[in-house]
């Protein structure tokens, strides 16, 4: 995909919050306060204007996104760096809304890479390392699993469970669902896979444009 069609996406985006006058997430999560991560802490985030009239996180920079892709050890996919740097660092779109680089939105983050590390720094210090080792071993103790090798032995895009600690290379959290279900991208592949309680896998579009212009048509909630 062009950078010419990364920007036209974009502002079909952006025209489309205006539209429905609505700059938000799909799935705004009840009495939860925004948050972003800034300066090594996440900070509670209070918008100062109102999701009918605007996004609530302004663009990322050239310097957010780098010293995002520092602590992920890849880079972000084009399609969903043109998100951040041409419509909002996350905050909007599909269920609780996209994910933004360090300085944007990160509400309902599970163990996305560009979040990992801050919130295993949290667990030790509130539960031990004992407690933490036994409870989350996919975020303290993962087994490697290689997602595209994966498929191309099963032919397939599932679904398929996860063992017990394993958890793909390069697997960027998009945005949360239902209950704990999540929107993630596969960085090296670009394909946008539905993740339930964190141990099922489903892949739901070949690309993020692709699942991005089902957003826009209004059909991808059916996947949960």
């Amino acid at each position: 995909m062009s950078n010419d069609r990364y920007t036209r996406l974009c502002e079909r985006i952006v025209a489309h919050c205006r539209e429905r006058n609505w700059y938000g997430p799909d799935m705004p999560l009840p009495g939860e306060e925004d948050e972003y991560y800034e300066d090594g802490a996440f900070h509670v985030h209070h918008p100062l204007h109102d999701l009918h009239s605007g996004f609530a996180f302004p663009p990322a920079t050239e310097e957010q996104l780098a010293r995002t892709e520092e602590v992920m050890g890849f880079a972000h996919p084009p399609l969903l760096r043109a998100l951040y740097l041409q419509v909002a660092n996350g905050g909007f779109g599909p269920g609780t809304g996209i994910i933004g680089a360090f300085g944007g939105y990160c509400t309902d983050r599970k163990h996305d890479p560009r979040y990992l590390p801050m919130q295993k720094a949290h667990l030790l210090k509130e539960y031990g390392e004992a407690f933490c080792m036994e409870s989350y071993p996919n975020r303290f103790n993962p087994i490697t699993f290689d997602l595209e090798q994966h498929e191309k032995r099963e032919g397939d895009g599932g679904p398929f469970l996860l063992s017990t600690g394993a958890w793909p290379l390069s697997f960027l959290q998009l945005c949360g669902a239902w209950y704990g279900d999540a929107y993630c991208l596969h960085a090296p592949s670009d394909r946008v896979y539905a993740v339930w309680a964190e141990m099922e896998l489903w892949r739901v579009a070949d690309s993020l444009a692709e699942w991005l212009e089902r957003w826009l048509e209004g059909g991808i909630e059916a996947h949960f």
